[in-house]
């Protein structure tokens, strides 16, 4: 059975829970019908894709995974399965220029990423979907205490 992960920072983690859903992402919408998407990922460790970007000696560059969990944090949301749509299907589902999502699998290839383990949904994950929420630390994903303790 599938395991499905919405990572994101730390920093991140707090508001995402206070708003009670992972909402659609519409900073990658490229064009006017692209419809935006709830981003999960089936990689148990990490979304390299998830990972950040900085501008380093003039170069924007992702982060390490080690700058991230040093300067964000690492966190994931488990959800549970609500009809996540896999990469290939998705990006013709959501309408995304296949230029674009093409560029989008080599910049996610190039940071150690594999669109296999991409899923998606057109529609906002809400809470109730949620099993668990987890930060990086000491080298192992650990429970969230602010999440243990809403419920």
């Amino acid at each position: 059975m599938k395991k499905f992960f919405h990572y994101t920072t730390e920093l991140k983690l707090q508001e995402i829970i206070d708003s009670g859903v992972i909402k659609l992402a519409t900073k990658s919408t490229f064009h006017k019908k692209e419809k935006p998407v709830a981003w999960v990922s089936i990689n148990p460790i990490w979304e390299n894709t998830a990972t950040k970007m900085i501008v380093k000696d003039g170069v924007i560059q992702n982060m390490t995974f080690q700058e991230q969990l040093e300067q964000l944090g690492c966190a994931r949301i488990q959800v549970e399965d609500v009809g996540f749509e896999g990469w290939r299907k998705l990006k013709h589902t959501a309408k995304m220029n296949m230029d674009i999502a093409s560029r989008m699998e080599l910049v996610g290839a190039k940071c150690g990423a594999s669109s296999g383990e991409s899923f998606g949904s057109l529609f906002p994950i809400k809470k109730q979907y949620w099993i668990k929420a987890e930060v990086f630390r000491n080298g192992e994903w650990v429970l969230y205490e602010n999440f243990e303790k809403m419920n």
